[in-house]
């Protein structure tokens, strides 16, 4: 998975602002071929990796997999599918967090209302100045990686986009379920390995985890709580096949982490603070589910308490475990 883009200075933007966002990868959705081939120029031009993504029923998929920096939407998208695409992309957890500037014809007030109401994170009125694009792309991208809490390492939400999605299946009277997943024994993994392995075990099991939601049907929003810790929101009946998944899933990865030698012990050797060799297992995952009912505290801390009990529950268990908190209230 690739890091974070590299997000100009303040004072790096200057007029031509050639050269200076030649991280920033943007996609432009556009159904007039004119005016895509103009804004994808302009944008080339400035040093942005940008192309084209056709408006369609595959956008979402195909927005999900490229994970930009930001997107370019044209109004005239917006008039054909009734603000749909835009609601689209900010309701699935995938691109929720990804901004989007609209490039509008009609910028009257209710109209830019409508589009801000939508899910627009800023637009620009055409006929557009390049500069004042690419202002606008390149603060998006700089309020997302300072604010949206979007790890660089995996590219997953993290606690506050977690937490305002417990509130508000709280608030909805929701029955659901929070997932807390943790690798177990991944600090010595990290001594042994160094960080760079590390990272990729981190960066790998988001991709698992992501792969298994997928897999699984789930509606669900998953996060990178920090570190090797990982959260999911997702529906009542659908967390237990899912977090069964998951440690399966992770039981097979997690051997091709470890060179031969040691996937044969099955264990690795490490040393101690007080200079002695232990073998301490390879990497398994535990998950502590909290199951959350209406009648219970409608208090995300409480959910994300339960979850991380269960998840110390699950700790005391050898290899990967599932732990569920069934109480009612």
């Amino acid at each position: 998975m690739r890091g974070a883009p590299r997000v100009p200075d303040r004072d790096e933007h200057r007029g031509d602002a050639h050269g200076v966002v030649g991280d920033l990868r943007v996609l432009v959705i556009d159904t007039e071929d004119h005016g895509r081939q103009h804004t994808v120029q302009v944008l080339r031009e400035c040093g942005c990796d940008c192309r084209v993504v056709p408006a369609d029923d595959n956008t979402v998929q195909t927005v999900a997999e490229a994970r930009p920096d930001a997107i370019v939407l044209d109004s005239c998208v917006l008039a054909a599918s009734g603000s749909g695409l835009l609601r689209a992309l900010k309701a699935d957890h995938r691109t929720a967090l990804v901004p989007v500037i609209c490039v509008a014809g009609d910028v009257r007030s209710d109209a830019v209302i409508e589009l801000l109401a939508a899910g627009a994170d800023d637009y620009v009125a055409k006929p557009f100045r390049t500069e004042e694009l690419l202002a606008r792309i390149v603060g998006a991208a700089r309020r997302r990686a300072l604010l949206g809490g979007v790890s660089p390492l995996t590219g997953l939400p993290g606690n506050l986009l977690l937490t305002r999605e417990l509130q508000a299946r709280l608030d909805d009277d929701e029955e659901f379920a929070f997932l807390h997943v943790d690798l177990d024994y991944f600090k010595a993994y990290n001594d042994r390995y160094g960080y760079v392995q590390g990272d990729r075990v981190i960066a790998d099991a988001a991709q698992l985890l992501h792969a298994q939601v997928e897999a699984q049907g789930a509606s669900a929003v998953l996060g990178h709580i920090g570190g090797d810790d990982f959260g999911v929101v997702t529906t009542a009946d659908a967390a237990g096949p899912l977090a069964d998944a998951v440690a399966a899933a992770f039981d097979r990865l997690s051997p091709g982490f470890y060179d031969e030698r040691e996937r044969e012990r099955g264990a690795v050797l490490v040393e101690t603070r007080e200079g002695e060799t232990v073998e301490v297992p390879l990497m398994s995952v535990s998950i502590g589910v909290a199951l959350w009912t209406p009648e219970r505290e409608r208090s995300a801390t409480a959910v994300a308490d339960a979850a991380s009990e269960m998840k110390s529950v699950a700790k005391r268990h050898r290899g990967s475990y599932v732990a569920v908190d069934r109480r009612r209230a």
